[in-house]
């Protein structure tokens, strides 16, 4: 998907220093996408002023096999592709001519499948998955996009319920702690309709070696990461894939708010241990 490229150069470039040599790579690359699908490594190399091997290092930093790999996603982006369609199917003669129309209409949708969410949701597994996350004294996040935002917005919740957790942005990052992880570490896998399977092979490869315990959470019931899985926990099915980010959310707060209700105690203001 040619949005998980926008999403790595964006969180290089929101967080790498401005004098780092791939700092002016992924610069060049942000602002030439269109053009990188027919461009060569020799000439992408020249323009950024830079090697050929640096390139090819840059690309795994992101993420990718080598630049071949990058340029796979590239190709998918042409002037008869490009177009937004981020939201649920909504049609942009609508939003054209009346937005107020078009607020109604989406968000018409956006609470169907709110109001289903009870009946997805298993407790007794989420009550499972918050009891491993309470006992762990490793927990990580992998993730990519939207499902990493919210993932970040779980992770501050549990800090202010005192459980440190973790949850890198870069690839790279989330490549170098799954390699750490052991048998007594929990990895929790956030992906909304599927897509880190591909993206976050590395990531799932050395998460198997290390034998952590894994939690899935995704409203795609056909996903499989092709390791062991100690939990799922299902957000919805496919008939409302494109209402999986809003389900996220929902179901993150309300898992924030259980964990408190069970790891709190009230009257002592302290964390129940």
């Amino acid at each position: 998907m040619m949005k998980n490229l926008f999403y790595r150069l964006l969180i290089y470039l929101d967080s790498a220093n401005e004098t780092d040599t791939n700092y002016n790579i992924a610069w060049y690359m942000a602002h030439h996408l269109s053009s990188l699908a027919n461009m060569g490594i020799s000439k992408l190399a020249r323009e950024c002023f830079v090697s050929p091997a640096t390139i090819s290092r840059f690309c795994r930093a992101l993420g990718y096999e080598n630049y071949a790999h990058l340029k796979q996603e590239c190709a998918a982006f042409s002037s008869k592709s490009r177009k937004f369609n981020n939201l649920i199917d909504v049609p942009l003669d609508m939003m054209k001519n009346s937005p107020e129309a078009c607020t109604e209409f989406y968000s018409q949708q956006v609470s169907l499948g709110i109001r289903q969410l009870a009946k997805h949701l298993d407790w007794n597994v989420i009550d499972k998955v918050l009891r491993k996350i309470h006992d762990s004294e490793t927990v990580a996040f992998f993730g990519i996009q939207f499902s990493h935002s919210v993932a970040l917005h779980f992770q501050a919740d549990l800090l202010m319920l005192e459980k440190f957790t973790i949850a890198y942005m870069e690839t790279q990052r989330q490549i170098e702690c799954a390699k750490k992880l052991d048998e007594k570490s929990l990895a929790i896998i956030v992906t909304v309709n599927g897509n880190f399977t591909n993206s976050g092979k590395k990531v799932l490869k050395y998460i198997e070696k290390s034998n952590a315990q894994v939690v899935l959470i995704t409203n795609n019931p056909e996903v499989h990461l092709d390791i062991p899985v100690y939990s799922t926990i299902y957000i919805g099915d496919q008939d409302n894939i494109r209402i999986g980010k809003h389900n996220l959310l929902t179901t993150m707060e309300l898992m924030s708010l259980r964990y408190y209700s069970m790891y709190y105690t009230k009257d002592k203001g302290e964390i129940r241990k």
